[in-house]
């Protein structure tokens, strides 16, 4: 049967590009469709808006409201606003990653690339993921915004309890994911709140309180400096590390400050931290005869359109492309090179202990999961302190110790299962809460995995 095009074009895909599944729009993977598309005005991101209806109508008369607080929320968001909006908050943000700005922070991330690697090379070595790429870039990020950083990590695992209310349709129960939402959004208020008046000079929250950000509504500026905390740790400790495997993995590449800016370069290139760029259509597109209907999404292979033609020339699409590039492109590469300057200075005999990397399963990130490295220091790989368990009869100060930190982990990791293996973000969480309870921790290498390692480690002599 021969297929008909509609008057406005054909809805099959054009070349370049496949169909997604169930006739949501476009798969695309050619560098010059992708550019094209993601330069146009007709395409947006997927809005809060109508998101926030749809789930209005599923909920009970009582949540109304809280539903309302959220979309208004969301609508802030300079990644989910629409254009027009989008560059008024983009605009009033963008001089936080200006180059002087970034140049401004580049001493500090210095410091902190020095401490982080000191620590790794004092314990001989440990995995790059969670003792460097993650711990830094929350450090890095902290200082940005004039947080602590136990009070960046407590915001960031908040955030992720926020993203979910976007999926509450999908949940068995839309209307206990909105009051988990909303919670976490209420807490985070409160510790943005706190961290505002006393955050130190030059950084977004001081500005914010002293004089306000571009003439931006507190409730624009709040819900933007969420969004900084949601996008500043995964994907720069993502590119970190894949550029750490590019870096670490060929030999004689840390010793030279150009083979290794090659590298991170080569490595945001060929492995994005983030795989896909969705946008959707805002109204209906006509790509050579091709219709892309409102509504419709388009998503986008970075790497493979980051590769082959020369459409826009060497420029790479990792970071986005269009209206919303990334607004910390400049920063998150200033912050590569900074750690690798730091690594080559303190630990530069460092090595990759295994050449298989173990890459974390996602569909949406592309990072290592674990790159365990050696350095030529001083430490002593030891096994885990074996578990224990806590006799509830058991007064003794190291049991009640114990106790106590089991019962601050399994709150602030909202994690009872004491076995299951901690992620590289829970791990750095777990670090906060035990240095908040005086506990003294093991080099990074050594430390425990696991809820039930902390508490025998806080059980023997060490803790």
């Amino acid at each position: 049967m021969t297929r008909i095009p509609s008057p406005e074009g054909t809805t099959e895909a054009p070349p370049g590009a496949e169909p997604l599944p169930g006739g949501l729009g476009w798969l695309v993977s050619d560098r010059a469709l992708a550019v094209r598309l993601l330069s146009h005005e007709g395409l947006g991101v997927v809005e809060a808006g109508p998101v926030m209806a749809a789930l209005a109508d599923r909920l009970p008369p009582d949540l109304q409201a809280t539903a309302e607080d959220l979309g208004d929320f969301a609508s802030r968001i300079m990644l989910q606003a629409a254009p027009e909006r989008h560059r008024v908050l983009r605009r009033a943000f963008g001089r936080f990653f200006t180059a002087d700005a970034v140049d401004a922070m580049v001493p500090g991330m210095r410091a902190d690339a020095e401490r982080v690697v000191g620590t790794l090379a004092a314990a001989g070595g440990g995995d790059f993921m969670t003792a460097v790429a993650f711990p830094y870039a929350a450090a890095v990020a902290s200082r940005l915004l004039g947080l602590p950083t136990a009070d960046f990590l407590r915001l960031h695992r908040l955030s992720q309890r926020l993203a979910v209310v976007a999926y509450a349709l999908r949940s068995q129960d839309p209307a206990d994911t909105l009051r988990e939402g909303h919670d976490a959004l209420t807490r985070m208020r409160a510790l943005i709140r706190e961290a505002r008046a006393t955050a130190p000079r030059d950084t977004v929250l001081a500005e914010w309180r002293d004089s306000g950000i571009s003439g931006l509504s507190d409730a624009d500026a709040e819900a933007n400096v969420v969004m900084l905390v949601q996008a500043s740790l995964e994907t720069v400790a993502g590119m970190i590390g894949n550029g750490a495997v590019r870096i670490l993995g060929a030999p004689g590449t840390l010793a030279d400050p150009v083979s290794t800016a090659t590298a991170i370069d080569e490595a945001v290139r060929h492995e994005p931290p983030l795989k896909t760029l969705e946008r959707v259509a805002r109204s209906s597109i006509n790509v050579d005869g091709h219709l892309l209907r409102a509504g419709q999404i388009v998503s986008v292979r970075v790497a493979a359109a980051n590769s082959g033609g020369d459409a826009a020339g060497t420029a790479v699409l990792s970071y986005g492309w269009g209206l919303y590039r990334c607004l910390g492109a400049r920063m998150a590469r200033a912050e590569a090179l900074a750690l690798f300057d730091a690594l080559r200075a303190v630990a530069p005999g460092v090595t990759a202990t295994d050449t298989r990397v173990e890459r974390v399963r996602h569909i949406r990130f592309d990072m290592p999961r674990r790159l365990p490295l050696n350095c030529p220091a001083p430490g002593r790989v030891g096994p885990e302190p074996p578990a224990a368990e806590i006799s509830p009869t058991d007064t003794s100060p190291a049991r009640t110790a114990a106790a106590t930190v089991a019962t601050a982990l399994e709150s602030a990791l909202e994690e009872h299962d004491r076995d299951r293996p901690l992620t590289s973000l829970e791990r750095e969480v777990a670090a906060v809460v035990l240095t908040e309870h005086g506990v003294t921790l093991p080099e990074p290498l050594r430390r425990p995995k696991t809820i039930r390692g902390w508490v025998a480690w806080v059980e023997n002599p060490h803790g």
